[in-house]
């Protein structure tokens, strides 16, 4: 028993090692698709998205998204997606204290169509923790508009929009 001490040792070292090589590895394999960010308003229909409380005393969201791409096959990896919520300070674009943060991260896939646009094209996030998904319209290579649950485009108003601006890695 003592002499299998150092080869059982030995062996969980080489793993958490091989483990952590290939960790490593994958961060390297990946690349920066595009950063894309947003104020919106904080609605019905946006609350749940990134898991904002029904009840939240909230008027204005700021989002940045940053969707990550295999280097090689340039096919959807992983994305951090940071949401800001709260109510507006007044006289400034920034939210009163600071706002409230909500921080995911998971995989993105690509959908294609919706029901009334069969060549659309989708990006879906998922969260890893809560199962939760967020659905993005791809209108081209710099914007993205927020999709509802059902798929359906989030209305804007001449004040307010749901779309999301590339604002680098183009």
């Amino acid at each position: 028993m003592k002499q299998s001490r150092p080869v059982l040792i030995a062996a969980l070292l080489l793993c958490t090692a091989a483990c952590a090589r290939s960790q490593h590895d994958s961060r390297e394999n990946l690349s920066v698709l595009g950063t894309f960010v947003a104020s919106t308003p904080c609605s019905q229909g946006t609350k749940p998205l990134p898991g904002i409380p029904a009840n939240a005393d909230c008027e204005l969201m700021k989002w940045k998204l940053v969707l990550y791409q295999h280097k090689e096959k340039k096919t959807p990896a992983t994305y951090q997606l940071h949401c800001w919520y709260g109510l507006p300070r007044q006289g400034t674009t920034g939210l009163a204290r600071g706002g409230t943060t909500i921080e995911l991260e998971g995989k993105w896939t690509v959908l294609k169509g919706t029901a009334s646009k069969p060549h659309a094209v989708i990006y879906q996030l998922h969260d890893s923790k809560t199962n939760r998904a967020i659905s993005f319209l791809k209108l081209g290579n710099d914007l993205l508009h927020l999709l509802d649950a059902d798929l359906q485009l989030m209305t804007g108003s001449a004040a307010w929009s749901y779309t999301l601006n590339r604002t680098e890695n183009k």
